[in-house]
């Protein structure tokens, strides 16, 4: 034991990151696993994490054999082989793996406890045991990754195992063979994304691990085709260019962990675009579905909170009622009524930035105020003669019809008396059964018995504290014995009441009574469009407007004005979720009026956004964001691996070069240049990547579930995470190679290859 402790301590640069890359493939594993068993999420979310360690951990084992070599020529020369052999070099990874799994357990648990605490607003428990079979499951993997690495190292000649320096060798068979395999599999991934309709499969899920990998190999293999070329182009030119392109080209481990780099670039820049779009999925969704910044839930019917915002807010500044009847029977029949009169007040730009941002243009071509619907409870008529002398008694008739709440007819009756110079008369009236809403439908227009065949004129009728006399009317002729036929008659003053033996009748329009709307894309009619009111009444629709969503009803179904709506309607249906809307600054006075009243809390933006995450499992684009960082991770730690097992390698070759005459300077303008061939590569690399596997693959990836009616989550490649990501990878090429590249006198001093041969 003492032996191994030891050995590992003289090994720690090449077992440190295997600690490290354990370490961070566990506990994000075991973040992922544990959360999944608290939230609901998908455990499968884990995947690209898991294979780019299993692909990380063989070229850790590489590296390690590579630091043994000398260790294995001894070994073997001792008469060790095979299972001996293999065992004598498994047992520190194994001691480092199990340790790295145990810490990345409890990093995990903490990880697990964080994520429930952050976006679940409950804290996770402890690991499963899902998440601990997780950790075993890695450290086995990781094992058998680790004794794969080293198998060409067991079967190198002695010679070569005791040499000082290691010389580029050609890639074997397996290894171009598992290169192709990647490629291929990317594309399977890809064929099997784009054709498959349920949940993804394993194949899918790691489809953006394999895709970056696939774009990782690609470029590689660019890097050295280049590297080659440019060596013809230099070999009479720079030597700082030249010394750069002949590494590229000829030491193989140069730019291996541009692959890995890549994939993690990759797999980030689709979790940060997909979180993204998830989180801005989520709040139009719960701005659909609120309605406006408060919504607050009455148990009453649609004339009931029509009454009461306009009891509580007589000017419309603050509350707007609206009702949703969510019918399931076509899209048509899911329909929303809001009180239009009120909507850019309580609404305003609400919706700036969704689907249903047009809302607000079209809105007000629904006719709110034509309705006719009132909650007053009085009627005043103002008559006037049409000359200032009145010969006889003038006593105008007027019959008021309406109908109220329950949508029967009533009607009320005003008589008066003009005066002998002419002047106007103002007849006053009660209306009943009014508060929850009243339409008026017609109006009876005529004298007393005995009066004086004079015209006179209505000039001004509140209906319920509505102007009504400039609506529109239909005038229904009156035939009378042996003339023309006469009606009422619209002049400057009001509406002409002609000389008749008998009452005319003026009914409101019925244009009123088709309701004008607007419609989802998603609504479509067999014949002429037709809509239920709030009472179920089927009424003829004529619609002005499609969007691709709409408030309350999101992307199927249609939105008309509430005040047109119960205009004769029959009582409001059970099904139908009644609620006043309200701007987020309305005075606290006016919103504990309405909460006392209603009975019900309001709910705000932000609480319907946490619903709609929890039902739509929103979060677990989160999660996948947190395990795209952890890849990250695992890119860096096997960039900064590499980098420190070749810079002894590096040295070596700059000490050599010293003694032939070239300076350090050049030498050091050669490691610039190789990072910058490098840092091109990667990045474009990770763009390219990242942009394909937005396209091809996170549409498949059931980053939500999308409910019924709900507006579609647009998956498109977004600038700022591929910029992220991009910026991220240059960075780490930059610093981590550009370190490992760096020359310092001392250490590069030719004294060292004469070192290192009497050693």
């Amino acid at each position: 034991m003492k032996r191994t402790i030891r050995g590992a301590w003289s090994r720690r640069g090449t077992l440190l990151p295997l600690l490290f890359l354990t370490v961070v493939v566990v506990a994000g594993a075991v973040t992922v696993l544990g959360f999944a068993d608290s939230a609901g999420t998908s455990p499968m979310l884990a995947v690209p994490l898991l294979l780019l360690g299993a692909v990380a951990l063989p070229a850790t084992g590489r590296e390690l054999a590579a630091a043994r070599r000398g260790e294995i020529a001894l070994a073997r020369l001792r008469g060790l082989h095979g299972g001996q052999l293999a065992a004598l070099l498994l047992v520190e990874p194994l001691v480092v793996l199990l340790l790295g799994a145990a810490l990345g357990v409890v990093l995990g648990g903490a990880g697990t406890w964080l994520a429930g605490r952050l976006w679940t607003d409950s804290a996770g428990g402890l690991p499963g045991l899902s998440a601990v079979l997780a950790g075993v499951a890695i450290v086995v993997v990781g094992l058998v990754a680790v004794l794969s690495g080293m198998t060409r190292a067991l079967g190198e000649p002695l010679s070569e195992q005791v040499s000082i320096a290691s010389r580029p060798r050609a890639a074997s068979t397996a290894a171009a063979f598992a290169s192709v395999l990647v490629i291929v599999a990317a594309v399977v991934a890809v064929y099997r994304g784009t054709g498959s309709t349920g949940d993804p499969d394993l194949v899918v899920l790691a489809g953006p691990a394999l895709v970056g990998l696939a774009v990782g190999q690609l470029v590689l293999w660019l890097i050295r085709l280049a590297a080659r070329a440019a060596l013809v182009l230099t070999a009479q030119g720079a030597l700082p260019g030249f010394l750069a392109a002949r590494r590229l080209a000829r030491v193989a481990d140069a730019a291996s962990p541009v692959r890995i780099l890549v994939a993690a670039a990759v797999v980030a820049g689709l979790a940060l675009t997909g979180s993204g779009q998830v989180n801005d999925w989520t709040d139009e969704t719960a701005r659909l579905r609120a309605g406006a910044p408060l919504q607050v839930a009455v148990d009453t019917d649609a004339p009931g909170v029509l009454g009461l915002t306009r009891d509580l807010d007589p000017e419309g500044r603050w509350l707007m009622a609206a009702v949703l009847v969510p019918g399931e029977g076509s899209i048509p029949a899911r329909r929303a009524f809001l009180d239009t009169t009120r909507y850019e007040a309580v609404v305003g730009d609400f919706y700036g930035g969704t689907a249903a941002a047009r809302v607000s243009d079209l809105v007000s071509g629904l006719g709110g105020e034509e309705s006719g619907l009132t909650t007053g409870d009085s009627v005043i008529a103002r008559v006037a003669g049409v000359s200032s002398r009145l010969d006889g008694k003038l006593r105008p008739r007027i019959t008021v019809t309406y109908r109220d709440a329950s949508g029967q007819i009533a009607e009320v009756r005003l008589a008066g008396r003009l005066l002998l110079d002419g002047g106007a008369v103002e007849i006053r009236g009660r209306l009943s059964r009014c508060s929850r809403g009243c339409t008026l439908t017609g109006l009876t227009l005529g004298r007393s018995p005995g009066d004086a065949p004079r015209p006179w004129v209505l000039t001004s009728l509140d209906f319920g504290g509505r102007e009504v006399v400039s609506r529109r009317w239909n005038f229904v002729p009156l035939r009378t014995a042996g003339a023309l036929p006469v009606a009422v008659e619209r002049v400057d003053e009001g509406l002409l009441v002609p000389v008749a033996d008998r009452p005319v009748t003026a009914l409101a329009d019925q244009a009123v009574s088709v309701l004008r709307l607007l419609a989802t894309d998603s609504a479509t009619w067999e014949e002429r469009p037709m809509v239920d009111s709030t009472g179920g009444d089927e009424r003829i629709a004529e619609v002005v407007g499609r969007l691709p969503a709409l408030p309350l009803v999101e992307a199927d179904g249609v939105l008309a004005d509430l005040s047109s709506a119960i205009t004769g309607a029959p009582p409001t249906v059970p099904a139908a979720d009644v609620m006043v809307l309200a701007r987020s600054n309305t005075p606290d006075a006016i919103l504990s009026a309405l909460t006392d009243a209603a009975g019900h809390e309001p709910r705000t933006l932000a609480g319907f956004a946490d619903s709609t995450a929890e039902e739509t499992g929103a979060v677990q684009a989160r999660v996948y964001s947190l395990m795209a960082i952890f890849c990250l991770v695992v890119g860096l730690l096997v960039v900064g691996a590499a980098v420190s097992r070749q810079r002894a390698a590096w040295l070596r070759q700059v000490a050599a070069l010293r003694v032939i005459g070239v300076s350090q300077e050049r030498c050091r303008r050669a490691g610039r240049v190789e990072v910058l061939w490098l840092t091109t590569a990667t990045v474009l690399a990770s763009a390219v990547g990242a942009v394909l596997a937005v396209r091809l693959l996170l549409g498949h990836l059931s980053l939500v579930t999308t409910p019924l009616h709900s507006v579609p989550l647009r998956t498109e490649v977004a600038l700022w995470p591929v910029l992220l990501t991009a910026a991220a990878v240059a960075a780490v090429v930059v610093l981590v190679t550009g370190r490992g590249l760096a020359v310092r006198s001392e250490l590069s001093r030719p004294a060292i290859l004469r070192e290192e041969g009497t050693a």
